[in-house]
């Protein structure tokens, strides 16, 4: 039942589920590609899948090669015979840069290459990238999809032969999701428009505040008339920008650290996408395993934390992190007791 749902929001042939997110994206990519192949793949994405892709792969003997699939130009110069897979995010994680699907649909094809694209931050309410040419559409059902914090798990959309194919892989590498689990994701799929219309509010009312803010050297939101994938944005998503902003605080790791530590109503958490307002530290959470070079190279600084906005009542919640933001919140110890 739960993938003829994700199917029918990806308007796919089929999906399949797996026990985590990083299963789905592992599985995607083994089914794809071989020793001696080459993929594509964007410099900026969520760790893990960086770690897979950058570090597995090429110790498996799959030829990566890292570009800015923002530049499709890029894209097209890095395409080999043997690229098997282009690989990127709607919305990258954490800078929220939005890729222009269609072009790059059309690039894959004419290379016979297939385009992956993870599609958690935006979910299939604002973009089903499928409908723009990609062929295999991946999802952290961890996040939106479930959108409760309660369940960890991924999925994997496409054409029907793909998703056999990679149906048999996922029985060998034991990446099923529990029976309970995928009750709890197809529970959390009927509610999951309505989420991201609060989310999408909720997020774009504090990306305004927060750009405003002295102590606020950049905020990361495609809502924002500023944000360099503003107009990409309003071409690909649909029905709002999303839930999730990042911004970099003056005084780098320092300034971050007491910001958090004087939050009262949001709570730092690793993971995104809760019915809570919740906060998260890139570079020692979802981009820990990426090198200080990369993390520069990505634009991840010290002083950079990236915001999941909930559905709640949203001014309790800026007002929460506007106060912690005071440079002296911190050493006033005005924050909440957790």
């Amino acid at each position: 039942l739960l993938e003829e749902t994700l199917s029918a929001l990806e308007k796919t042939e089929a999906a399949l589920v797996f026990s985590s997110g990083m299963a789905a994206i592992t599985t995607a990519f083994l089914s794809a590609v071989e020793p001696g192949d080459h993929v594509v793949a964007d410099r900026v994405l969520y760790g893990g899948t960086f770690s897979f892709i950058d570090g597995f792969l090429r110790n498996w003997g799959v030829e990566v090669t890292l570009v800015d699939t923002l530049d499709p130009d890029q894209v097209r110069k890095a395409l080999l015979p043997r690229t098997k897979v282009i690989y990127l995010e709607t919305i990258s994680n954490p800078l929220m840069r939005v890729a222009d699907i269609p072009t790059l649909a059309e690039i894959a094809s004419s290379s016979r290459a297939m385009l992956f694209v993870d599609n958690p931050f935006a979910s299939p309410i604002l973009c089903k990238p499928a409908t723009m040419g990609a062929d295999v559409v991946i999802h952290s059902l961890t996040k939106y999809i479930n959108g409760h914090s309660d369940v960890t798990g991924g999925s994997i959309a496409g054409g029907r032969q793909f998703m056999e194919k990679a149906s048999r892989l996922r029985s060998m590498m034991g990446g099923s999701m529990s029976p309970f689990d995928a009750w709890l994701v197809q529970r959390g799929a009927r509610t999951l428009h309505l989420r991201m219309v609060a989310h999408s509010a909720n997020a774009l009312h504090i990306a305004r505040a927060l750009e405003k803010h002295p102590q606020v050297i950049r905020v990361e939101y495609p809502g924002l008339e500023r944000h360099p994938s503003y107009g990409m944005a309003r071409r690909i998503l649909e029905g709002g920008f999303g839930g999730m902003l990042s911004f970099e605080l003056k005084g780098g790791e320092k300034a971050a650290a007491r910001f958090v530590d004087a939050l009262g109503l949001v709570d730092l958490v690793p993971s995104l996408a809760s019915t809570s307002t919740i906060v998260s530290y890139p570079a020692k959470t979802s981009h820990r395993s990426l090198s200080d070079d990369q993390r520069a190279a990505a634009g991840i600084s010290g002083g950079l934390l990236r915001l999941s906005a909930g559905v709640e009542p949203v001014e309790p919640i800026l007002e929460d992190v506007l106060r912690a933001l005071d440079p002296m919140a911190g050493e006033k110890g005005e924050g909440s007791a957790r």
